[in-house]
């Protein structure tokens, strides 16, 4: 037999890609992209700035641990956002606004991921010392028109607390 004759079988599976690249290329305009989260004032973002997620401290690795065993496993999504939902209001009641948010972006499906987040907005918006952490839900909300809803939210608040610190200063 001549090497002539012979198939190397090299052509099919090049074709193949060069379809799969070009069917990729051809339906990419039609993807969604996530929109930019909407504009904050500037002195609340650098505070947020300053926050740190700091999962791996005394006091935070039995969260840690929650999560961890919450999002992995053998569970379906939905079980497991459920219990990583359920592990965001427990650490909101708790006043764990950084484990929480740990959670919330764990969360798969973006309608229970937006519900996560609201609730951490509610439970940041009571404070002006835990705004900054509003700033969060904010950015990790997925739908467009919740995110936009929580940033004015957030700056009437943020207005709100900027005006009692004036008034409170001498």
């Amino acid at each position: 037999m001549s090497a002539r004759k012979k198939a190397t079988g090299w052509k099919v599976p090049l074709l193949f890609c060069a379809i799969i690249l070009g069917l990729v290329a051809l339906a990419s305009p039609w993807r969604t992209q996530r929109l930019a989260p909407p504009p904050l004032p500037q002195e609340l973002l650098e505070e947020a700035r300053k926050l740190v997620i700091d999962l791996d401290a005394p006091d935070a690795r039995p969260w840690k641990e929650r999560i961890v065993q919450a999002a992995s496993g053998f569970a379906g999504r939905e079980v497991k956002g459920r219990l990583l939902a359920g592990l965001a209001a427990e650490a909101c009641a708790a006043g764990r606004l950084d484990v929480a948010c740990a959670a919330g972006v764990q969360v798969a499906d973006e309608a229970q991921r937006d519900t996560v987040f609201k609730g951490i907005f509610e439970t940041a918006a009571q404070a002006c010392s835990s705004l900054p952490w509003a700033v969060f839900a904010v950015h990790g909300a997925r739908a467009p028109e919740l995110a936009a809803s929580l940033a004015s939210a957030l700056e009437k608040r943020w207005q709100v607390c900027q005006g009692a610190k004036s008034d409170q200063a001498p």
